[in-house]
């Protein structure tokens, strides 16, 4: 079964219908048939950019818990602090935020390469161990 990571701006372009990734972002999600992974990082900071506009936030957290329950999302809650500090750390000079850290640390863990994303400047950077890339799936911001 195919796997995926999704970042914030994926869930974000696909909740607002006025984001310039929004088409982009809604084919892709209904096109992908897998497992998609996120973590609780990317759900925060998803409902914080959101935050302007309580009925997208309010879809964005009702499209995550039908997912998950679903099947189709698992959410990883943050187990290895000091990972997430050390990759923080690596990438500092982009700045590497938490969000995107949680994410490079589940890639890590799950050996998934795939990530739904809009943020291709950073995610073109960004490697795993092993000097991995991660294969991005939906564009640039």
């Amino acid at each position: 079964m195919a796997r995926a990571l999704v970042d914030t701006g994926a869930i974000v372009a696909l909740i607002n219908r006025a984001d310039r990734f929004h088409p982009q972002a809604a084919a892709w999600f209904r096109g992908f048939r897998g497992r998609l992974l996120t973590t609780e990082a990317v759900v925060t900071e998803t409902a914080y950019v959101l935050a302007a506009s309580p009925e997208h936030q309010q879809a964005a957290l009702t499209w995550i818990q039908r997912a998950r329950e679903a099947g189709i999302l698992q959410v990883a809650a943050m187990e290895d602090h000091a990972a997430l500090a050390r990759i923080i750390s690596k990438y500092a000079d982009l700045p590497c935020d938490y969000a995107d850290a949680s994410l490079i640390w589940l890639g890590e863990k799950t050996g998934v390469l795939q990530i739904a994303t809009i943020d291709q400047a950073d995610f073109s950077v960004y490697r795993m161990r092993g000097r991995r890339r991660f294969r991005i799936l939906i564009g640039e911001r």
